[in-house]
């Protein structure tokens, strides 16, 4: 998959960020629009040269989940390191790194 196919993926996607993991389920409405909870270190879209210049600083610190169906992945390829969730609603919370403050990105196509 060529760096072009990469970028015009990631270009399309919505990369979201979460640097603190509570220990209950999210709420995405009080994250995105209301809520006291809500801060901009909880939740927030990245673009890419924001993803790029955090993997650039930061390396492995940064986890990075693929949220697309196969078909996605497919066409436009992931993003290398990537780990591929096997749904955008259910997926093992195994998957997750144990330390709960750990900055996670998780990137899907926009199919709308």
């Amino acid at each position: 998959m060529g760096v072009r196919s990469i970028v015009a993926t990631i270009s399309f996607a919505i990369i979201l960020t979460v640097t603190a993991v509570r220990g209950y389920a999210f709420s995405l409405s009080q994250m995105l629009g209301g809520g006291e909870e809500q801060t901009l270190d909880t939740f927030k879209l990245i673009h890419v040269a924001d993803l790029k210049a955090l993997l650039t600083q930061h390396g492995n610190k940064i986890h990075v989940y693929d949220a697309n169906i196969d078909a996605t992945r497919e066409r436009f390829g992931t993003i290398p390191g990537a780990t591929l969730l096997t749904s955008d609603e259910n997926y093992p919370l195994s998957v997750l790194p144990s330390n709960k403050h750990a900055t996670l990105v998780f990137y899907c196509a926009d199919r709308h």
